[in-house]
């Protein structure tokens, strides 16, 4: 815009210049010049004046726009914050969704229609009551009512733990968890228990084993089994093998094998040469022909680490 103020200048100049005095009388040569001169430095004066103010004019517009383009990026960036800001919310909101979907679904699972929990006292004469998991279902036709000592199903525990926790039991009983051997002492000292003790494998084959005396020494005994009584049931006689033995972890050997089973095969057990059956073993998912996982042998074999197990308790009541 600037230029046409300009050639409009110079085109103002050039009329004042050539432009005849028709009202004034003839002057002399050097009056006529000098009052054309002031008349064209004034024009020109009052021209640039303009140009000036028109100059400054645009200034302030482009001011105001940059100003308003400042204004507007600054509204961008606050957008963008509050953007990323409810996006970072919105993820969050979803993540402690899911989150809670999982855990909702894991106490699901935990905590099936079949199993509830309570506090026992066992030996009256002692002060000491404990939580317990019962499971309440049929099991096949003997009945309900029985306390959870062992179980496992997905792994998350790991079972691969020293004398003291095996002593004093580990994990969540709304879960996989061992209940404890003093505890489980405590419970079947007292009277006739029968053990009921149920597998699963990977391909959903389901095999029990009942045995109608079981009963373990104290710590003084290293919580022999004393006796586990009659078998019955589907998944073979793996069980009876282990009595008369003691209970060794990685950090107390009573086996009578010369290595340490229990850090030979990551767990705990009553261990004879070294096992029939180990169900404190690593968690596998399913077949392994390097190590030993939860094992049973009259029904997958030791090459096959089960999926689930769940051993139980209950006092024995007689028909007769």
């Amino acid at each position: 815009m600037g230029i046409w103020y300009i050639l409009f200048l110079a085109v103002i100049v050039g009329v004042v210049a050539n432009e005849p005095s028709l009202n004034n009388p003839s002057l002399p040569l050097g009056d006529v010049k000098s009052s054309t001169e002031t008349r064209v430095l004034e024009r020109v004066e009052f021209l640039l004046q303009t140009l000036v103010e028109k100059v400054k004019v645009l200034d302030d517009r482009v001011d105001s726009l940059l100003l308003a383009q400042n204004e507007t990026n600054e509204m961008f960036k606050y957008a963008n914050k509050s953007l990323e800001k409810m996006s970072e919310q919105l993820y969050s909101f979803s993540t402690s969704t899911t989150e809670r979907a999982v855990s909702l679904e894991h106490k699901l699972d935990r905590l099936p229609d079949d199993t509830g929990m309570n506090f026992m006292k066992p030996d009256p004469s002692m002060d000491i009551s404990f939580e317990v998991a019962r499971d309440w279902t049929n099991n096949f036709g003997f009945g309900s009512n029985w306390i959870i000592f062992q179980r496992r199903f997905n792994g998350s525990v790991d079972f691969y733990r020293n004398w003291t926790e095996y002593k004093q039991g580990f994990g969540d009983i709304h879960g996989e968890h061992w209940l404890g051997l003093d505890k489980l002492h405590m419970i079947v000292k007292s009277q006739r228990h029968e053990l009921l003790i149920v597998l699963e494998d990977f391909d959903g084959v389901i095999a029990y084993a009942h045995y109608d005396d079981f009963k373990i020494g104290d710590e003084s005994e290293k919580y022999v089994i004393k006796t586990v009584g009659q078998y019955t049931g589907t998944a073979g006689d793996s069980f009876t093998y282990h009595k008369g033995e003691v209970f060794s972890t990685y950090d107390q050997d009573n086996d009578k094998f010369s290595a340490n089973c229990a850090e030979v095969w990551r767990g705990a057990w009553w261990f004879y040469m070294c096992f029939k059956s180990h169900l404190n073993g690593r968690y596998l998912n399913g077949e392994s022909n390097r190590e030993a996982g939860i094992n049973w042998d009259t029904f997958r074999g030791l090459d096959y680490s089960l999926q689930s197990t769940k051993m139980m308790v209950r006092p024995l009541v007689r028909d007769d």
